[in-house]
């Protein structure tokens, strides 16, 4: 029995609130909760509020970025989960902005299609980070 109490006892002190988070986690949990804002906030901004599909990865980008906030083993299935959506939902958007004859010559147009590189790129890059960090996670 006693050993059964050490196995115990190591696995609490593991899972402390004292455990440091990497720098990594802590940019992947900024970026999930900054792009879960753009998800939802965008069908307002746009007067479309019946993109339901935005609506559903934003929560789920919120609730992500909590997960990994926590290093959690639930946040990262999220995370890991959240990255073929973060990056097929603005590629098509990219697709279809594109389309548009003369979509370089407005400023707002330009400032969407940036939005969206921008958006990609943080997404793979915090795929690669969460993945690289998946051993820290409890």
């Amino acid at each position: 029995m006693p050993k059964q109490e050490v196995k115990q006892e190591s696995k609490d002190e593991a899972i402390s609130p004292g455990v440091i988070r990497p720098v990594g986690l802590s940019f992947s949990s900024f970026f999930y909760a900054a792009s879960g804002l753009y998800y939802l906030i965008y069908p307002f901004v746009v007067q479309d509020t019946s993109l339901y599909p935005l609506y559903i990865i934003g929560a789920l980008s919120i609730v992500g970025s909590v997960g990994i906030m926590r290093v959690t083993r639930w946040g990262l299935w999220v995370g890991l989960a959240l990255f073929p959506l973060q990056i097929v939902a603005p590629a098509f958007a990219l697709m279809a902005a594109l389309q548009y004859p003369g979509v370089a010559s407005s400023s707002s147009a330009l400032a969407y299609i940036v939005s969206l590189a921008v958006l990609m790129f943080f997404a793979s890059l915090t795929f690669l980070l969460v993945l690289d960090k998946r051993r820290s996670f409890k």
